[in-house]
């Protein structure tokens, strides 16, 4: 049986997991980030924003950056083994729980900022533990 259809959303997944995770790297590379930082300052001088709000900005780009790339690299593990899985037909229903827990875990550990590539895994995880071999009638 062809599974074409788990593989293509799988990899998909796989991609937006990838820029999730380069997302999240962007994101924490801004807190060592001069002009960031100088451009926050400005800001600060012209009184829009007070310094401890400054902090608290800083504080959540880099825990949000961090949740980010942690949510996406469970997601790239778990969706890059249950492609290897759901190839060839070799475990279609490990690959479909793998697909489920990658979905599960990376849309609550992003809050669902990984909203896409969870809703990819879910339907490949659904397709690869509903999706039955068809039997030969000639056996």
């Amino acid at each position: 049986m062809k599974r074409t259809a788990e593989i293509v959303m799988g990899v998909i997944g796989l991609i937006l997991n990838a820029l999730m995770l380069l997302f999240g790297l962007f994101t924490i590379s801004l807190r060592g980030n001069d002009k960031f930082q100088q451009s926050l300052q400005q800001t600060t001088i012209e009184g829009s924003i007070s310094s401890k709000d400054i902090d608290d900005i800083n504080h959540f780009i880099t825990s949000g950056g961090w949740i980010l790339v942690a949510a996406s690299i469970i997601g790239l593990i778990l969706g890059l083994i249950a492609v290897f899985f759901i190839k060839g037909n070799k475990k279609p229903k490990a690959a479909g729980v793998l697909f489920i827990a990658g979905c599960v875990l990376t849309t609550l550990i992003s809050s669902g900022v990984g909203f896409v590539p969870a809703v990819l895994y879910l339907i490949a995880g659904i397709l690869s533990l509903t999706r039955k071999p068809k039997i030969n009638a000639s056996a």
